[in-house]
Order: C-alpha cells, then structure tokens, then sequence
C-alpha cells in the first residue's frame, strides 16, 4: 500500500484502539470506499491533532460527568422504622405472653420505641445511590486536556485517512465523515488536500 503525507487525505480520524479502526475502516469500504480511497495507518502519522468535540457546547459534557450521592428517602426511614416497630412491639407482646414476669404494656411500648429506632437507622444507613454516573466507566471516555483520543500502543494503527478522487463530491465526504465518527473516531481538522 503506498504511503501519502497527511496533508494529502481529505479526511484522517484518530481512534482510541485497533478494533475500532478495522471497524470504521471496514464499514467505509461495505458503503462502497475503495482500497484506494481508505488507508488504516500507525497512530504517528496523524496531522498537527487539531480535535473538534462535536455538539453545541464543549463545556456541556462537564455537566454529565458530576455525581451526587442521594440523600436518604424520609418516607422510606418512617416507614422502615413503623414496620420495625410493629415487628418488635409483636415480639415483645408474645415475650409477654410466654414470660409473665415482664409487665406487659411497658414492655410492648418499649420493644416498639427500640424497633421504630432500629428501623429508622437501617433506613438511614442503607445504601444510597449515586445519580449522575454517565459515561465515567467507559474506556474511551475523552481526555482532561479535552478532546484528544485515548492513548494506544505504539505501532497500532488506530489512524484511518481517507482519500477521495473527486474532491468536489461532498455527499460522499461527508457520509465518510459521518462513518467516521458514528464508529468513535475523532477527525483531525489540520489534515485535508488544498488544491
């Protein structure tokens, strides 16, 4: 295959891995790019790294990534702790029946108190969820310096360039691009041919 300098493709796209390279590469030749038009190259041979983030607002995905630790639910603490209660009050009511030494209204009053408050400390310390947790676990998420692709071995091709031989065709470089990044490749806006 013949190598061309970075300046000479219409459109370079960085991925994070070599899997996803092969992939995008393959669906642009299953739509009809040919092996003369897609090349998959070593990740060195990327442009100046000129990275766009995609959408309406770069500072927007910030957003999405904060947590927040919910707060316990009220009507889940009174509730645990009236079921507890009631489940102590019986408890301590049959104790009563069985053992007739106890004296049995303050018993039950107090084995219901020791129950609503045994309840209402397992509703507090329950597990809480955490809201929020968008996209924190995914392996390619986007880097601090914002925007770059994930760091891959050396020698991996993770780079695949496309070249078309009708550059006015902008249909087709743009249902390329679209390809591209559909499959988690970043466009490298520093490369393309100035003819």
């Amino acid at each position: 295959m013949q190598q061309q300098q970075h300046a000479d493709y219409d459109l370079l796209a960085v991925f994070s891995d070599e899997a996803q390279a092969e992939a995008a590469a393959g669906k642009l030749h299953k739509e009809g790019f040919g092996e003369d038009e897609v090349y998959q190259l070593p990740a060195g041979m990327v442009g100046t790294g000129q990275f766009r983030e995609h959408g309406p607002n770069r500072s927007r995905g910030d957003y999405f990534l904060q947590t927040q630790r919910t707060r316990p639910n009220t009507a889940l603490v009174i509730v645990l702790g009236i079921v507890f209660g009631l489940a102590l009050g019986l408890l301590t009511f049959a104790a009563s029946a069985a053992l007739p030494t106890l004296p049995e209204p303050i018993s039950i009053i107090a084995g219901a108190g020791v129950g609503f408050v045994i309840g209402a400390i397992v509703g507090l310390v329950r597990g809480r969820r955490t809201r929020g947790d968008i996209g924190q676990s995914s392996p390619t998420r986007r880097n601090e310096s914002g925007g770059g692709a994930a760091k891959a071995p050396a020698g991996a091709r993770t780079v695949v360039a496309v070249r078309l031989p009708d550059t006015d065709n902008i249909s087709r470089r743009s249902r390329a691009r679209a390809i591209l990044l559909t499959n988690g490749g970043k466009i490298d806006r520093s490369v393309g041919r100035r003819e």
